[in-house]
């Protein structure tokens, strides 16, 4: 199956490009990018042509799938060129803007007789698939309460991409996104409804939201949450999960994680205990006791990306659906919209019911 990429840079070299080396079959034909410095490095590294245009990367490669990779206010156009042009599509998170504007991609996509796919890699790393598959396949007992949270010494307006700082008032859409589509997926079903409450904390910028409150509804009463604070000058948490089950507590972090505890700690049993992981830890919790469930490689990222890249192939060789599909990643961008509606309104927002199932 031929592959090009639609934009070059940090999520290309560091997810989609060895995540096509790594898939049997899966042929890389050529890129695009506005920047010549960029389309030159690829050329040198990759061997295949890059393009100054998606026209013309379209019309000379004539891939099976476009991989876009453009900055998130970016990826309408390219999306609707690669359709029309009759590829499959696997696209960078956000798949875009708006709800409404990733309909504009679906109904594409519908009408073209084409999948997308986007590349939510997180849910398909070693930890938080754990967690998932514990939760489905019930060992645990029902899930009744899920939080997942981002504790970071870096407020969105200090990232230091350009385009990423320009989204100040809007980082739930960037990082934030991870967190929402990791709730969702952990219950395993669409969300009801949204109270959001957000906040800049001392900065002047007062619509930027570092810090974010977001309580999403599912079915039977069940809620979720999610908190990130970007003014957190302790220790940090790129994100965290826990999964609260009638038998045990799910838990995944992800990063680093070297512990050893000596002593005594209240709540905790005595002795010594040591947990390793070299990109992150999932383990069940009951009370005192803990056992691993899972740990995360080093390349864990690019896992994560290989299995949705090998996913997308599989539905369209075979039909069904993409393991994290369009429809998925559209009902995470209205639960984000919801969110800010809830924030500027100051009230709890009912989501329509999707398309299709979660």
């Amino acid at each position: 199956m031929r592959f090009a990429a639609i934009g070059l840079g940090a999520a290309t070299q560091m997810f989609h490009l060895p995540a096509i080396r790594r898939t049997p079959g899966a042929q890389l034909v050529g890129g695009c990018d506005v920047a010549p410095a960029r389309r030159a490095d690829w050329e040198r590294q990759t061997g295949s042509p890059a393009f100054a245009t998606i026209d013309e990367l379209l019309d000379r490669t004539r891939p099976d799938v476009a991989i876009v990779a453009t900055p998130p206010d970016a990826h309408v156009e390219p999306c609707l060129r690669a359709l029309q042009a009759g590829c499959h599509l696997l696209c960078e998170k956000p798949l875009a803007p708006s709800a409404a504007a990733a309909d504009a991609i679906l109904d594409a996509a519908r009408a073209a007789g084409r999948l997308v796919a986007v590349n939510h890699e997180f849910r398909e790393q070693p930890i938080f698939r754990a967690v998932r598959d514990g939760v489905e396949r019930g060992a645990f007992g029902r899930l009744a309460f899920c939080q997942a949270w981002q504790l970071l010494d870096l407020p969105p307006w200090d990232e230091p991409m350009p385009w990423r700082a320009g989204m100040a008032n809007r980082a739930l859409f960037e990082g934030g996104i991870h967190l929402v589509d990791l709730l969702i997926w952990t219950f395993g079903e669409p969300a009801r409804a949204v109270t959001a409450r957000l906040s800049a904390g001392f900065h002047a910028q007062r619509d930027a939201d570092a810090v974010q409150l977001v309580t999403l509804e599912f079915s039977g009463g069940r809620l979720g949450q999610i908190v990130v604070d970007r003014l957190c000058r302790a220790a940090t948490r790129y994100l965290e999960i826990r999964a609260d089950c009638e038998k045990a507590s799910l838990r995944a972090s992800f990063g680093g994680r070297a512990f050893v505890q000596v002593g005594v700690k209240r709540a905790e049993p005595r002795g010594v205990r040591a947990e390793f992981g070299y990109s992150g830890l999932a383990w069940a919790e009951r009370g005192r006791s803990r056992r691993c469930l899972a740990r995360n490689p080093r390349d864990a990222g690019i896992i994560g990306a290989s299995r949705i890249l090998r996913g997308l192939i599989d539905a369209i060789e075979r039909g069904g659906t993409p393991l994290s599909s369009g429809e998925e990643a559209r009902h995470v961008l209205a639960v984000i919209d919801a969110a800010y509606d809830s924030h500027r309104a100051g009230r709890r927002i009912e989501l329509d019911a999707p398309a299709a199932a979660v």
